[in-house]
């Protein structure tokens, strides 16, 4: 959605600005809908979050200025220095639900709380970009064309069902932060979204390391039936007594004690904008879904939704976390990419999304199934390569079977030689469909491919380079609806090795219905 910059006031002071990228601003619904929210982020009270300053709410740039608050999120805190126990636990679930009783309090629901966004500062919790999700939500829900709005882990059921968004959602993801928090693990941790999704919908949530006060509230809180869940006033009242805001943030601010220093992540994409000091590392869009308009003329369609979509600037449901030192050649990266070492030892990686999605529906699916994979998608993912040795390829692919992703695929591959392949897996033995040089092929490239049912069973395939359409093929007896996600190899010749790396992986698709 945009970027966050570190920078300065007339009079010295830290503030953060947020810049809000151009495809949103020039939304006439989405500055609408951003004017309000802001305006109401404007009267929410000081104390437990980062306070607005200043917006420009008019302009064709929107942006919006905040106090800075520093110190590290949750979610690296707990990373760096383990779960929060016993007053310090405490003191978090009563900030956190402090300011959800704020922002409530100015009409305003947050819809994207999660560790990410509680700021764990000197003098307590700071809840940070209520309302932005908000504004996102002028482009469609799940249900009308696939934007998903907030971050699976934490999100309530009433919104992963497309129903009535209310306060009620936050203070669900109050009870997984909290979570979260006590355990290091989100309450429904399942491995890919699909399993979160399923969790969250149908699961009982995993509540270990809560003491039993603690833990009787988070249930609570996390009750499928919104009605059913306490208000954050509620939550705030069985905590610390019918009390102040201000002075629950007083037992916050005495109880919390500061972490150690915190590992940072550099800055993997930096952009200058005019009166703004230095660029931070931090991108507003972490776990939120859009619709985006593509190539012009000649390039991939414009007209599907975004059904998923991974930047990599923090780790998240993909596997791994790339350190070659420690043995593993393949993950997130500090830089913000997902990258893969292929060499001889490991000459070929074919990795699925954790979309939410599943390749076929279970034979006896509950009330709210996981969807299905549409079968008319396209996917996209900018790609570089590194210390190329020798000869490989690699690219995206599609509809892997569930079974076993690496039985049966579609692969869309560029080669080390300039060539754009098209290959049909099946059974574990793969034919090229379709070949063709590709002029200008560089080290880093844009790749989008597209499948798309034909004619009777057939399957029509096409891949596109930097915008510009390489290569294009049909399969006559295609391969049923799957999985989607990114692969290498090199000839397994002892000599042949390249790194990869994967940046802003997009899977857009038409839905049924």
């Amino acid at each position: 959605m945009g970027t966050v910059y570190l920078g300065q006031d007339e009079s010295g002071r830290k503030v953060a600005v947020k810049v809000i990228n151009t495809e949103y601003s020039q939304n006439e619904n989405f500055r609408v809908r951003f004017r309000r929210e802001a305006e109401s982020a404007q009267r929410v009270r000081r104390f437990c979050t980062a306070a607005v300053l200043a917006a420009d709410l008019d302009g064709e740039q929107l942006y919006v200025v905040t106090e800075y608050v520093e110190g590290p999120n949750l979610e690296q805190a707990v990373e760096t220095s383990g779960p929060l126990t016993g007053s310090s636990l405490e003191a978090l679930a009563v900030g956190v639900a402090t300011a959800l009783t704020a922002i409530h309090a100015a009409g305003i629901v947050h819809r994207d709380l999660k560790p990410s966004n509680v700021l764990l500062s000197p003098v307590g919790p700071r809840v940070i970009d209520f309302g932005i999700a908000r504004a996102l939500d002028t482009f469609g829900g799940v249900t009308h064309t696939g934007e998903l709005v907030g971050t699976p882990r934490y999100m309530a059921p009433e919104v992963l069902r497309g129903e009535a968004i209310s306060p009620a959602c936050d203070v669900f993801s109050w009870g997984c932060l909290v979570a979260f928090a006590a355990s290091g693990r989100a309450p429904f941790n399942g491995e890919a979204l699909p399993a979160v999704i399923f969790q969250v919908l149908n699961s009982e949530p995993v509540l270990d390391n809560l003491e039993p006060q603690m833990r009787q509230l988070v249930r609570a809180a996390l009750d499928k039936d919104p009605a059913n869940r306490p208000s954050a006033q509620q939550l705030l009242d069985n905590m610390v007594g019918r009390v102040t805001p201000e002075i629950a943030q007083h037992t916050v601010a005495q109880t919390w004690k500061q972490s150690a220093p915190l590992r940072r992540r550099p800055v993997n994409r930096s952009r200058l904008v005019a009166g703004v000091a230095i660029a931070a590392a931090v991108a507003v869009t972490a776990g939120v879904i859009g619709v985006r308009a593509l190539a012009g003329p000649g390039g991939p369609p414009v007209n599907l939704a975004t059904l998923y979509q991974e930047d990599f600037t923090t780790n998240g449901d993909w596997p791994g976390t790339y350190d070659p030192e420690s043995g593993y050649g393949y993950g997130y990266t500090p830089q913000g990419t997902y990258a893969v070492d292929l060499n001889s030892e490991n000459p070929e990686n074919v990795t699925p999304a954790p979309i939410p999605f599943v390749a076929e529906q279970e034979p006896t699916p509950g009330p709210s199934p996981t969807p299905v994979t549409p079968a008319n998608l396209l996917i996209g993912a900018d790609i570089q390569t590194a210390d190329l040795v020798g000869s490989g390829e690699y690219g995206l692919f599609c509809r892997a079977s569930k079974d076993n992703y690496k039985d049966n695929r579609y692969e869309f591959l560029l080669t080390s030689s300039g060539e754009a392949r098209i290959r049909r897996v099946a059974g574990g033995s793969g034919g090229i469909v379709a070949s063709g040089a590709v002029e200008g092929l560089t080290d880093k490239l844009n790749l989008y491919v597209s499948c798309e049912p034909g004619e009777g069973r057939s399957v029509a395939l096409q891949m596109w380079v930097n915008g510009n359409p390489v290569l294009s093929a049909t399969d006559t007896n295609g391969l049923p609806t799957g999985d989607v996600g990114v692969l290498g190899r090199v000839q397994p010749d002892g000599e042949s090795s390249v790194r990869l790396a994967f940046d802003n992986f997009v899977l857009r698709g038409q839905l049924d219905g």
